[in-house]
């Protein structure tokens, strides 16, 4: 399966928090070999060392405490829970419209993988003047 289906399949929502930081936590005892991929940023050419991987998953999981006003996660989805090897995070300030009907649902801000990242904001993310269904007929 490559990047791009793994990015397009199957994820367990993480909805406790509880649950989201005992996911960040197994992140961070299993600290090598992972991409720690920005959406908002190129996209990595090489794994993040140990210390710098367990650096960014915490000021990930910093983000997520300090911006997410909610009692429940609903922004981290696993692969896997117990053994990721696939991480897709949401900024808490950029959730876009959440019922997953949306013709261009938000992208991940942090996807973070064992495997090298391909350029999901040019396949997946908006395209280039595209309209959703209010605006195609609404002009203000």
């Amino acid at each position: 399966m490559d990047y791009f289906q793994k990015f397009k399949g199957r994820f367990v929502g993480i909805m406790q928090l509880d649950d989201c930081d005992q996911l960040l936590q197994t992140l961070i005892n299993t600290p090598n070999n992972w991409f720690v991929y920005d959406t908002l940023q190129p996209m990595p050419s090489k794994c993040l060392g140990a210390d710098d991987f367990v650096k960014k998953i915490k000021q990930i999981k910093s983000i997520v405490d300090d911006e997410h006003d909610e009692r429940y996660c609903g922004i981290v989805y696993a692969d896997d829970v117990k053994k990721p090897t696939f991480v897709k995070i949401f900024h808490p300030k950029n959730l876009g419209k959440t019922c997953g009907s949306s013709e261009n649902p938000p992208m991940p801000q942090w996807i973070i993988s064992k495997e090298k990242p391909m350029d999901v904001v040019a396949e997946f993310g908006p395209k280039e003047g595209s309209e959703g269904l209010i605006s195609k007929y609404l002009k203000f």
